[in-house]
């Protein structure tokens, strides 16, 4: 039997009274089953593995922004189904003057979360995205860690095709010092078309940094909700009308005073941990569609992806002088159709634009370009490529 339906049984039946070993155990809240009635799972990680899967995750935390971009890598370990981030004493990724940071990611770009202004990038990012998603429900079972200086997070931020596509969603922000309160924020940045939100919640008969808990998200066209145990600790209405990518992370501010996550405690023993059992995320069925096997889901249809631009206004995108072949504001993703009636975003690896096709596109008329799609088997795709239609438009003559 699968270990961790193992565990969700025990946990249960000590819930129910039925007797345990450990009464701390006890307070564990059981995993959620992998099945989720009324959706279908796009993408799970149980942590079962040795190492983070590459298929996955992206194995950085926004490397664009630090000098020594190797301190961009997690520390962890995986035992047992448990993915635990780690921070030690001597660990090696200092991200900022004293502040210690390991984390993963779902996608990277050169110059994603352009958090402080007065920064540049100073590294060429390869573009790249193992999950990029709008709308669905997403769930996480983890464990928190204590100490001053210390927090835990789970985010989503805009993949910026548009440089305005800057929405963050902390699902979850818990503080080493306040570690039985969750912090759940909308922050809009450069989105004009959202607004500001936080809510933050503490819990009298939770222990979030000795114990397990599930913290689910839930995004729909209208707005987001977070829940954590099964009960609603945050909503608010947020029209985002782009996918978003994850980010996973662990904080031990070592040159903290008095700021947001306390004042750092050195009596905290090292190392430090942030546990995580599973990640998920699924599409809900729409009426009318009913769940299928996976080998019964078919695609029914890929959405080309369209780029409208002015006559001469054509421009590469450029993050700090660095400069990739692809023009800006072109669509990272394409929408995939399936027989379900579900609509995935999937990351798609487009042709690198050649001199040729970018003189053609600043003048009136269209370009059309071809991608291979990523995050799907060959066995669904079957031979299927995304397709990028670049549409220039004649300035009027007063314009010109």
């Amino acid at each position: 039997m699968n270990r961790k339906l193992i565990h969700s049984i025990w946990v249960v039946g000590c819930l129910m009274g039925l007797g345990c070993l450990s009464p701390a155990a006890a307070q564990d809240y059981p995993a959620s089953p992998l099945d989720k009635e009324g959706y279908r799972l796009i993408f799970h990680d149980e942590f079962d593995g040795e190492e983070l899967d590459r298929s996955k995750w992206i194995p950085e935390y926004l490397p664009s922004w630090p000098k020594d971009r190797s301190v961009c890598r997690p520390t962890y370990e995986m035992k047992d189904g448990i993915l635990r981030l780690t921070i030690d004493k001597d660990s090696k990724n200092e991200f900022d003057k004293g502040m210690y940071i390991s984390g993963f990611m779902s996608a990277s770009r050169t110059g994603m979360h352009h958090y402080d202004p007065k920064r540049k990038a100073l590294h060429d990012i390869k573009t790249e995205a193992t999950q990029i998603n709008q709308y669905g429900y997403y769930e996480m079972r983890a464990k928190m860690q204590a100490g001053g200086g210390v927090h835990c997070a789970w985010w989503l931020i805009g993949f910026e095709d548009n440089p305005n596509q800057t929405c963050e969603i902390d699902i979850f922000e818990i503080l080493g010092t306040d570690v039985n309160r969750i912090w759940s924020t909308v922050h809009s940045w450069k989105d004009t078309t959202i607004t500001y939100h936080t809510e933050h919640p503490w819990f009298a008969n939770k222990k979030l940094a000795e114990e397990f808990h599930v913290y689910g998200f839930d995004w729909t066209p209208e707005g987001v909700t977070v829940y954590v145990d099964g009960v609603q600790v945050m909503t608010h209405r947020a029209a985002i009308t782009y996918p978003l990518v994850q980010i996973i992370s662990f904080y031990d501010n070592r040159a903290a005073k008095g700021a947001w996550t306390g004042t750092y405690d050195p009596s905290v023993p090292y190392p430090k941990s942030f546990d995580i059992d599973y990640i998920r995320m699924y599409k809900k069925i729409p009426e009318g569609y009913h769940a299928l096997p996976e080998h019964e889901l078919r695609i029914t249809g890929i959405d080309p992806a369209r780029l409208q631009l002015n006559e001469g206004e054509a421009v590469l995108r450029d993050m700090d002088g660095h400069v990739t072949r692809e023009l800006l504001y072109t669509p990272s993703y394409v929408n995939v159709h399936y027989n379900d009636g579900t609509v995935t975003q999937q990351f798609v690896e487009w042709e690198p634009l050649s001199d040729e096709a970018f003189h053609k596109v600043q003048e009136a008329g269209t370009v059309m370009v071809n991608g291979k799609i990523t995050g799907l088997p060959d066995s669904l795709l079957n031979g299927r490529e995304a397709t990028l239609i670049i549409t220039t438009l004649k300035k009027d003559s007063d314009e010109k």
